[in-house]
């Protein structure tokens, strides 16, 4: 588990791996538009991919709005990390 500042706090960081760098921007957009703030990073731990694999992440106090929210506008992630 990472921690990034938001607003001079801390948090502890989760991510969804996404995929694309342009399905992670979307992603970050929704949940933007639900009041989830968000990062799109680029993801360090899927070993064996091809290319760049892009993910967003979040504090994990947004876990399950974060799933809500980003299945409801179709949004498909490929895993979940803590």
């Amino acid at each position: 588990m990472r921690t990034y500042m938001d607003n001079r706090k801390k948090y502890n960081s989760c991510t969804a791996v996404i995929g694309t760098l342009t399905a992670a921007q979307r992603a970050q957009k929704v949940l933007a538009s639900a009041a989830i703030p968000s990062r799109v990073e680029k993801s360090e731990s899927v070993a064996g991919q091809r290319g760049c694999v892009w993910c967003v992440s979040f504090s994990c106090s947004q876990r399950q709005n974060v799933a809500s929210v980003l299945a409801a506008a179709g949004v498909r992630v490929r895993s979940w990390e803590e």
